[in-house]
């Protein structure tokens, strides 16, 4: 291959292998922020290609797999000099926790021979910039333990060598100067171990307007005064704490949990998979039932994850958690007193990288929303993420998302019976299919509606079911105490721009089971491009659903159900009486062969009758 995009799409798939690489993170990768129409079109065309040389060269044909939205790239774990590199760093540190300092570092040694020149040098963009000061980063860090356990071996003039340039070339990293002050002052060479400290201190001064640091100090002072200095403990910060526990944070499984026996398995069989960590997240409008089913996937793997389970409610649209202050949670569970735990994000999250390196844990974040500094609660090692979110959190790189919607009908009908009886669902088979219908067979509505029957234990379904057909607040009936889907709504709906909420009311007022771009661009106060982004914000949201189905006037969007008597409600409420008339008028004069936001002509059909709520047209 040459020093094409297609290169550049088998980078960002080797940077996150055996996760789905979303194609929006292809693009993105590949042009920046200037992509072309047919942007995805030529994703597809650089992933045939690659499958090709890849077969070519004797490499298995399904090395490649189109996932949904994405694409992932099968790797074992010594296929990746990356996945290589981090093997035998975790076993270096083993070593060295078990005290064999000699084998530790020659595993330190194998891990960092793997490094031959700079990562992804024969591309340029800022994927190759942030990769490359990673590992940069990451082959430092390594390094100095390396460094350290020689030291701690006494063989300081040995490593004098190595340091020197390195010194040289990095003259403020204070943790490389220590080490050849060390190695310098242990091989009788004082002066030049002064010298080492006088040219850390002026680059620091020059550069930073900032004295070393504290411990840098504290050994050059030792040097003058000619005093022993101890050899460096060899860092084994993974090791567990005095009186560490093993974490078990998961809240208890839910009784009556039902279905989404699919899903789980895909859930697990993705959490299970080895190598770096992996990040699977479910996403979902309030009430589809995300955290239950994730909890519920946690303690199916507790078995898998010997070291623990970690869980944290990060209240992401109601009253934000900084990670700052769940980093202090997942510390304390293991035991770290509370005057060594740092007190920035980015001192935590280091030491919390550190502490779980060589474990297997399981970390459940619920309610993440975009704007959370998700990366900080990461681990190292060979741990899993399991989030859940009301937005769509395939921005954060590596992830593999799955949406939650309603339940099937039979699975949602199981779960009204073991709420009301099923005896009592039994009678009334066609009464118990219009409630779930009536709660868009989300979870929480049809818990609230069994909250309710079981309390009217001489209320009929049927009944019921009229009650719900004819009341204008539908979603105020299928609400009761915590079980209030118009308040999860809500909160998801006020994270909107101005823009975005209007065009969602305005959309719920068509009563068409699914809405093409060319009509949302009909009701919008926007044009075709800025209605396109109105929609894939909603979408995002999952407060409206891209249909699965092709139509020959492009991509349409669905409501569901009960989503959408939520919005009429909003929409009756704040647009006013003649809004409906409004949207009816707009459609009436879309012109024929209008270009819709996607650039797909469609057309008002004068033999067709459309109906907006509340108003009717002809």
């Amino acid at each position: 291959m040459g020093r094409n995009r297609q290169l550049t799409v088998l980078a960002a798939l080797l940077l996150n292998a055996n996760r789905v690489v979303p194609v929006n993170s292809l693009i993105d990768a590949v042009w920046r922020s200037d992509p072309p129409a047919t942007a995805d079109k030529q994703i597809q065309t650089c992933v045939w290609r690659l499958r090709n040389a890849f077969a070519a060269a004797g490499g298995p044909v399904d090395l490649i797999e189109t996932e949904q939205g994405g694409y992932r790239i099968r790797l074992d774990e010594e296929d990746l000099d990356a996945h290589a590199f981090e093997k035998a760093v975790r076993r270096a540190r083993e070593l060295t926790a078990a005290g064999d300092l000699e084998s530790a570092s020659a595993e330190y040694q194998r891990a960092l021979a793997f490094y031959r020149g700079q990562p992804l040098a024969d591309i340029s963009g800022p994927l190759t910039y942030a990769v490359a000061a990673h590992w940069e980063e990451r082959r430092f860090s390594v390094l100095e333990e390396w460094l350290d356990i020689g030291l701690t071996l006494g063989r300081h003039a040995e490593l004098i060598s190595e340091l020197k340039p390195l010194v040289a070339e990095y003259p403020m990293r204070e943790r490389l100067c220590a080490q050849l002050m060390t190695a310098l002052y242990q091989s009788q060479r004082r002066a030049e171990a002064l010298a080492v400290y006088r040219n850390s201190r002026l680059a620091q001064i020059k550069n930073l307007g900032l004295e070393p640091s504290t411990g840098l100090q504290e050994l050059h002072q030792k040097i003058l005064a000619g005093e022993p200095i101890a050899p460096p403990p060899a860092v084994v910060a993974h090791q567990p704490w005095p009186g560490a526990k093993v974490p078990a944070q998961l809240p208890p499984r839910t009784k009556d949990f039902t279905g989404r026996r699919d899903l789980l398995q895909r859930i697990t069989s993705d959490l299970r998979a080895g190598g770096e960590p992996r990040v699977v997240a479910l996403a979902g409008c309030g009430g589809t039932g995300k955290t239950a089913l994730a909890i519920h996937a946690g303690l199916a793997l507790q078995q898998h994850f010997p070291d623990g389970q970690l869980y944290a409610d990060l209240r992401g649209h109601t009253d934000p958690v900084h990670p700052q202050e769940v980093l202090n949670g997942f510390l304390d569970a293991f035991g770290v007193p509370e005057h060594r735990i740092p007190a920035g994000l980015a001192a935590r999250a280091a030491l919390f990288r550190s502490i779980t390196a060589s474990k297997r844990l399981l970390i459940v974040l619920d309610d993440v929303a975009e704007s959370t500094r998700y990366e900080a609660l990461l681990p190292s090692g060979e741990s899993a993420v399991l989030c859940t979110g009301r937005n769509s959190l395939l921005k954060i790189p590596g992830l593999t998302e799955y949406r939650v919607d309603g339940l099937p009908t039979d699975e949602a009908l199981d779960l009204l019976a073991s709420l009301v009886g099923v005896e009592r669902v039994f009678a009334e088979v066609d009464s118990a299919r219009r409630i779930v219908q009536f709660c868009g067979h989300l979870p929480l509505a049809i818990r609230a509606a069994g909250a309710r029957l079981r309390a009217r234990p001489h209320c009929t379904l049927s009944s019921f079911t009229d009650r719900l057909a004819t009341r204008q607040d539908r979603i105020a009936e299928l609400s009761i105490g915590s079980l209030d889907m118009g308040a999860r709504l809500d909160t998801t709906v006020e994270q909107l721009s101005p823009p975005a909420y209007r065009l969602w009311l305005r959309l719920s007022m068509c009563d068409v089971e699914s809405v093409p771009e060319w009509m949302a661009s009909a009701v919008s106060d926007r044009p075709g491009e800025d209605t396109q982004r109105l929609l894939d914000a909603l979408v995002n949201a999952h407060l409206l659903a891209v249909t699965q189905d092709r139509a020959p006037d492009g991509p349409r969007y669905s409501f569901n159900p009960l989503v959408r008597d939520h919005a009429r409600q909003r929409a009756a409420t704040e647009l006013g009486a003649l809004a409906g008339q409004d949207v009816v008028e707009r459609i009436a004069l879309a012109p024929p062969g209008r270009k819709g936001a996607a650039g797909v002509s469609g057309a008002f059909r004068p033999d067709k009758e459309y109906t907006v709520h509340g108003t009717q047209a002809v």
